[in-house]
């Protein structure tokens, strides 16, 4: 009888093993891909489309690169849910040009290595890096996000004045 139990509790393990497929490097392109398609939002509708298939219902972004630029404090959520985040990325100003750099796929995270050109002056290059965590359906759930905000900051008009080393 335990022997049996032991066998019963072995399959739904192996049965929920195998459920979760974990990403491919061809999912982890593809989410890069979409989120190009997102960010960029040269056609907002076909942006919005690709977001609602994109991210999860609760999606949360955090990311002090872009805290710093908006005048938010350090370690605070960017984005909490994904309509919300939907409709605040798509009012802003689309960013011109995004190169994928590099990704590496995990299980459920994959790393996106980016570089946007043209945002302001375009004096600067914006290079920064997003740890992308997703659910079962491939969905992201959550996205950690960090940048050269000063490069960002430069190029949209901020007042970048280093300040003198201690010591110094």
């Amino acid at each position: 009888m335990k022997l049996s139990a032991i066998v019963a509790c072995a399959g739904l393990l192996i049965g929920r093993t195998q459920a979760w497929t974990c990403l491919s490097q061809a999912d982890a392109n593809d989410i890069a891909a979409r989120s190009t398609i997102f960010l960029q939002h040269l056609n907002v509708t076909q942006a919005n489309e690709t977001a609602q298939g994109l991210f999860a219902d609760g999606i949360v972004e955090y990311g002090d690169s872009i805290n710093s630029l908006k005048g938010d404090p350090l370690g605070t959520q960017v984005e909490n849910g994904k309509q919300h985040y939907i409709n605040d990325t798509l009012s802003t100003e689309p960013i011109p040009q995004i190169n994928t750099l590099n990704v590496v796929a995990g299980c459920n995270q994959m790393v996106w290595q980016w570089e946007f050109l043209g945002i302001g002056t375009g004096e600067y290059r914006i290079s920064g890096m997003t740890l992308i965590t997703v659910d079962a359906g491939s969905k992201i759930v959550e996205q950690y996000v960090e940048f050269n905000s000063l490069a960002w900051g430069a190029n949209i008009g901020f007042n970048i004045t280093p300040s003198a080393l201690p010591g110094k």
